[in-house]
């Protein structure tokens, strides 16, 4: 697969500015894709090379105003300091998270950074990903409703953009000014 496409089948949230980020991995990656990296990024669209301990590499797409604005929650907060996260820009946030990914085997609170609700991370964290109430995305740990509200929309997303893109659409096009 292009990145282009496993930017469909993975960020159209994000291209869509429905959520804040949005992981790749690029472990089936071919091509680079035919899409400007620049308009993306005057988009709004920004990209931060992970890796983990195991040499996969991954690819988190952001929206950087967006998902700082999510980590501003008090629980995310609260999660990021206990783990030794700056304050800083989120730079400098994603910087700790690749070190994160380098030193064990999955950070679970990339979540946090996957737009995940910060309650979820929290208790999954906790509860070493057991005693969810239901899982998709992520695994659920209140507010069912919403989440399952949340991933449906996520899910429609993805669906309309790989239409659009199949049908010819450009990712550029795709992608909506935020």
């Amino acid at each position: 697969m292009t990145l282009s496409d496993l930017m469909i089948e993975h960020s159209a949230p994000t291209l869509a500015a429905i959520k804040g980020g949005s992981l790749i991995s690029l472990r089936k990656l071919t091509g680079k894709g035919n899409f400007s990296r620049r308009e993306l990024e005057r988009k709004g669209i920004s990209f931060f090379p992970l890796s983990n301990r195991k040499g996969d590499k991954l690819l988190l797409v952001y929206r950087k105003g967006k998902l700082e604005e999510e980590l501003k929650d008090s629980t995310a907060e609260r999660i990021l300091s206990s783990l030794g996260y700056p304050e800083g820009p989120i730079e400098e946030r994603l910087i700790h998270l690749r070190s994160r990914f380098l030193s064990q085997d999955f950070p679970h609170e990339v979540g946090l950074f996957l737009s995940y609700p910060p309650k979820d991370v929290e208790a999954f964290i906790e509860n070493r990903g057991t005693g969810y109430i239901f899982s998709g995305l992520w695994k659920v740990y209140s507010d069912k409703e919403k989440a399952v509200r949340m991933q449906a929309s996520y899910e429609i997303c993805r669906r309309d953009y790989a239409a659009s893109y199949s049908s010819g659409m450009p990712l550029e096009r795709l992608c909506v000014m935020a």
